[in-house]
């Protein structure tokens, strides 16, 4: 099961990720956001962390030529789009950058599963719902919709997801892999422990 810790914005977040080897780490670069990283910070922190670890750019209804323009400052290898994007979105930040892209989906019903397995994205990023909010809020997902709606596509349970509840939720929806925010952390900094924690629970100990 893959891991992704997102959010990332300190070096000692990136020192973190380069002990414990995440398969992603994520990093916010749509500006308004309370983890957003500026453009210079985002490509020190991208240029630091070790090989193996993959950069994801989270992106909020920027358009496919705002992606690209932020690729040629910022090193990345999968583009995460957390807005309304449509169909034609997807396929165009594709095109324009050539690499993988994600989407995530704040999970209401099964409907907007289905409706999001027709974007065209590599893979779903399934959240929990709150209105007026684009994600990163912590709120749980309802695990066994998800579980019921069994998503015909890779994707990663995100939301609300701790050290004291990822083995069930992962139990419970057979997901592709999970993703960490407000749960690695403490009075909103990133917590190596908490951390270090997911990592031994999902790979046994094993950082590698």
């Amino acid at each position: 099961m893959k891991i992704k810790f997102c959010g990332i914005r300190r070096m000692e977040d990136v020192a973190f990720c380069n002990t414990l080897k995440p398969d992603y780490m994520g990093m916010i670069l749509s500006e308004g956001f309370r983890r957003t990283v500026p453009l210079e910070t985002a490509r020190k922190l991208s240029e630091s962390r070790k090989p193996g670890i993959a950069a994801v750019g989270v992106f909020v209804n920027a358009s496919p030529v705002q992606i690209a323009e932020v690729l040629r400052q910022v090193p990345l290898d999968v583009i995460q789009l957390h807005g309304s994007e449509t169909a034609e979105i997807v396929s165009g930040v594709r095109w324009r950058t050539g690499l993988p892209v994600w989407k995530a989906v704040r999970v209401k019903d099964a409907a907007e599963i289905r409706r999001a397995e027709q974007l065209g994205a590599d893979a779903l990023i399934l959240e929990g719902y709150v209105p007026g909010q684009a994600g990163g809020t912590g709120v749980t997902v309802n695990w066994q919709l998800i579980a019921e709606a069994a998503p015909a596509q890779p994707f990663f349970l995100a939301g609300g997801l701790t050290p004291e509840n990822v083995v069930q939720a992962a139990e419970t929806v057979h997901t592709t892999g999970v993703d960490f925010s407000s749960g690695i952390e403490t009075g909103g900094i990133k917590d190596y422990e908490k951390m270090e924690q997911i990592i031994r629970l999902i790979r046994g100990g094993n950082h590698g």
